[in-house]
């Protein structure tokens, strides 16, 4: 039709879907949007196989139910034919285990041969999986003349204490790697905002967050955190408090990339973690957290301000490029059985 601003490019953004041998009803209404999406992306954020991925460690039976968990969603994009993109999570790295490393090498193994044989997706030879395993990226990837995809493994950040090693760059210590690590990513938006894109920056862990993962001021993790007894985060054993936006290892994440994303106009950073769909615009800084692909949890902290929340039905985000350079994001559930909710981000001028 004359005068209708036509869709560039679409990103949809779904986490935490790996609870189930059978799809979610997310996932099943992600597949029946997509399917004739050409033009469209589809980013995995992250926990795409609970309770531990592929942990080498666990028996062959569990690793065959975790194998059967990513299948089952791959299935679902068998006749999709746009990009995939995989961001690993906390339980993708063996739930922040000492066997997280080889967990994710063997994620990205499965994920990567498994679309090469069997999809028709556009990067099936490039590969699925976004960042090399173990390491925290950045990795860019071009997904349109406008749009750019970066993507971060946040729970790299978060994985190593002193019996609990990460990957690090060549002749480089653990500091000198998540120093060259924020130089990157400033880079890559530095040049993506010079040329006048878009840029995604696509992690697991939100900047911010209403839900379960907001805990303040509650006694077993302030001990823990900031007492002596930060001994058991050396030692690997306070795993599952290291996931909460308060703990000071995720602080200095959050805090490391928020300086530099306050820097670029038309940067979304985007999530999973929290089982709840949520968009904040704090300060110029856009976060979309898409984390209910397969379960649900409650936003109950009001921490704070967001311009959408829902955690009453699992579903997913899309956002849309159109030619006018304007940039939207749409909320599907599958309650609504689709979009119900969409709301303009910003609007990048006209080049001359």
């Amino acid at each position: 039709m004359q005068g209708q601003d036509r869709i560039l490019h679409s990103l949809y953004l779904i986490g935490d879907t790996g609870n189930d041998t059978i799809p979610s009803d997310a996932l099943q209404l992600l597949a029946f949007e997509t399917f004739n999406d050409t033009a469209s992306s589809v980013v995995f954020l992250g926990d795409n196989c609970y309770p531990q991925g592929l942990n080498p460690n666990q028996s062959a039976k569990k690793n065959a139910i975790a194998k059967r968990k990513l299948a089952s969603q791959y299935e679902l994009l068998l006749a999709y034919r746009g990009n995939v993109s995989i961001i690993p999570g906390n339980h993708d790295w063996s739930n922040g285990k000492r066997s997280g490393k080889k967990a994710i090498q063997l994620q990205a193994d499965f994920a990567n041969t498994w679309f090469k044989e069997n999809s028709i997706i556009k990067n099936k030879d490039a590969g699925v999986f976004s960042i090399p395993p173990g390491l925290p990226g950045p990795t860019q990837i071009s997904l349109s003349d406008q749009i750019d995809l970066i993507a971060l493994d946040s729970q790299w950040w978060l994985q190593s204490n002193l019996f609990n090693s990460v990957e690090k760059l060549p002749n480089m210590n653990r500091k000198q790697t998540r120093k060259a690590t924020l130089l990157k990513l400033d880079s890559m938006l530095a040049e993506s905002n010079r040329k006048g894109h878009i840029s995604i920056v696509a992690a697991h862990h939100p900047l911010y967050s209403n839900g379960k993962h907001v805990h303040v001021n509650e006694p077993m993790r302030s001990i823990v955190n900031f007492t002596p007894f930060q001994l058991f985060g050396l030692l690997g054993l306070n795993r599952y408090f290291s996931q909460d936006l308060p703990q000071p290892r995720y602080k200095r994440y959050r805090k490391s990339i928020v300086e530099i994303l306050r820097k670029y106009p038309h940067v979304i950073y985007v999530s999973g973690h929290e089982h709840a769909m949520e968009y904040f615009d704090i300060n110029n800084i856009r976060c979309i957290v898409s984390g209910s692909g397969s379960k649900q949890s409650l936003l109950n902290r009001y921490r704070f301000q967001a311009r959408f929340m829902d955690d009453n039905q699992r579903g997913f985000f899309r956002i849309c490029v159109y030619e006018s350079g304007k940039v939207k994001l749409h909320a599907f559930g599958v309650k609504d059985r689709g979009e119900y909710w969409n709301s303009e981000i910003f609007t990048i001028p006209a080049s001359n």
